[in-house]
């Protein structure tokens, strides 16, 4: 580290290691979206795809690195980009705590440690050599925005290693003897916080064992500790992110207490029983063997509750405006991955339209007969408590950041795909929101002429109805966003056909209670704004699909 940075204060060297550490952050989720749709996020799914193999990844990435930290940061860049799913994403976890647990055997073996931080500089050199290089070469963007991030990260965390360099010897671990193993395992835990390395504090644990400053059961207790408290560098990668980094510092944080306490309270008053099943007499052979010994214990107690544990973290955080509006904070520097994120809110403004006009008839998602995937879609978007003017409302919101997020991507440098891809996405955007508005316009009139006096008023209510199902039964199943254009014309013309001939026969039902004097006018006027406005609507949720597609006669 140079020389002007150890003439700086404690205080302004944490800041400066905070900020690069965070901007690496930044920088590192940035190429991982780069690359999210690529071979690695192909490799990274099908190695993560069981619990076992999730749990492998994070063993092996984590003994390579060195550091479950690291392995951590990188799960949340990973996991926030869509490119690990939140169940393979808690497996790597699980599996970084077992994977640290080398350094421990490398420093009682051959009392070396091996660090990054040498690295850092070259890496970052590297990565920017590489973005600078990326408008010639493809694909050595999302690689060297990547290899800057790492280095960053690396380089931040060093300098808040080196502002707390002495901070050990400050701390005198030597006067806490006699005073229980209870403190020793806090003062791991706050060790392993401000150090931002579990390694660290297992390799000052070592020394102080190896020294006769500390008897093996305060030197576990402080490992066990150390364990808990390296959970605070997914909590530190979680600020300010996606609600994804937060459930993952969740089950990160949960399944570390959990695995703790029970080290603490059960394995380690048998401590001296265990090192002697196991035949070990070296103090440091026996510390690295318990700290190995009940993270094992720890993974081997969660895997097969991983997939419910999974779905319980899945449901946290998602109250807030992450879920609601997910592409509020959603970065436009990768535009494949930008229109993908525009294709999924898209969707849901499709469901949500349909549900707005199932509530006005009152059908129920099983009514619609749809099967599979679609299924379980439309009843997660029905069974959401919102009334009709609170989902039509979300509709608007999502609308009008589609808007804005469209106007940022538009600064990009699209290719002429892109560009026609993006008009599609923002015609299909502006037609469902006219075909919302005016099937939310006539929710009060439907409620008349379901309770209308007059039964052929509500026959025709029931004749809407029946369309209303058959409609969405055909349209849910046409696909939306990016794939739109894959709809074949005979089918959108057989629906737009069906639409006509509905809305014709409606007005003439109108027309014959006119004629017989069935009903009066203002009820008339109802029932004619109902046919009017279901017409326009459900032609306007197809108008993305072909604006000059003419009505079969």
């Amino acid at each position: 580290m140079p020389d002007t940075l150890h003439s700086l204060t404690t205080p302004v060297m944490l800041v400066i290691g905070l900020v690069l550490f965070l901007y690496g952050m930044h920088q590192l989720e940035s190429g991982v979206r780069s690359l999210g749709y690529n071979t690695f996020q192909r490799w990274l799914s099908s190695s993560t795809a069981s619990p076992t193999g999730s749990v492998l990844v994070g063993v092996t990435v984590t003994g390579i690195l060195q550091s479950s930290s690291m392995v951590s940061l990188l799960v949340l860049a990973f996991a926030s980009a869509s490119a690990l799913p939140l169940y393979n994403a808690i497996g790597v976890l699980f599996g970084a705590n077992l994977g640290t647990t080398v350094t421990g055997w490398m420093v009682a073996t051959i009392g070396f440690k091996l660090s990054l931080s040498l690295l850092a500089l070259p890496m970052m050199a590297l990565g920017a050599l590489m973005q600078l290089l990326s408008s010639r070469l493809r694909g050595l963007l999302g690689v060297g925005t990547i290899l800057f991030g790492l280095g960053l990260i690396i380089f931040g965390l060093d300098i808040m290693k080196e502002a707390v360099a002495d901070l050990p010897a400050k701390l005198n671990i030597e006067s806490l003897q006699g005073y229980g193993p209870g403190l020793y395992f806090l003062t791991g835990a706050a060790m392993a916080a401000v150090i931002q390395s579990s390694s660290a504090t297992m390799m000052i644990a070592l020394a102080a064992l190896h020294a006769g400053m500390l008897d093996l059961s305060a030197a576990a207790a402080l490992v066990i500790g150390a364990d808990l408290g390296t959970t605070s560098t997914t909590a530190l990668g979680s600020i300010g992110g996606h609600y994804v980094k937060r459930q993952l510092a969740l089950a990160h944080f949960l399944f570390n207490v959990l695995v703790d306490l029970a080290a603490f309270f059960v394995l380690l008053p048998l401590l001296p029983r265990l090192m002697g099943l196991l035949s070990l007499e070296d103090p440091l052979y026996s510390l690295v063997a318990f700290h190995s010994l009940f993270n094992l214990f720890g993974l081997l107690l969660f895997l097969p509750f991983l997939k419910p544990f999974s779905n319980w973290i899945g449901q946290r955080f998602l109250s807030g405006a992450d879920v609601d509006r997910p592409l509020v904070g959603q970065p436009t520097n990768v535009p494949d991955a930008a229109m993908v994120a525009i294709d999924r809110v898209l969707g849901d403004i499709r469901l949500n339209s349909a549900v707005l006009s199932m509530h006005a008839f009152h059908l129920q998602p099983q009514q619609l007969q749809l099967t599979g995937a679609l299924q379980e879609e439309l009843s997660h978007c029905f069974d959401r408590r919102l009334n009709p003017e609170q989902r039509y409302l979300r509709i608007k919101q999502q609308e009008s950041d589609l808007l804005a997020f469209s106007f940022d991507l538009q600064v990009q440098e699209l290719n002429a795909e892109q560009v026609s891809l993006l008009a599609s996405q923002m015609r299909e955007s502006r037609a469902l929101v006219y075909g919302s508005k005016s099937l939310n316009d006539i929710r009060q009139d439907l409620v008349s002429m379901r309770h209308s006096d007059h039964p052929e008023v509500v026959d025709l209510y029931r004749q809407h109805r029946n369309f209303i199902k058959a409609f969405y039964h055909r349209y849910l199943q046409l696909p939306g966003g990016s794939a739109s254009e894959a709809v074949d014309r005979d089918t959108l013309g057989r629906l737009l056909g069906d639409i006509e001939s509905h809305y014709q026969s409606a007005n003439m039902a109108v027309h014959a209670m006119a004629s017989n004097d069935v009903v009066g006018g203002s009820e008339l006027s109802t029932m004619l704004n109902v046919n009017r406005e279901l017409h326009h609507g459900l032609k306007n949720l197809l108008l993305h699909y072909g604006f000059e597609l003419p009505a079969p006669a």
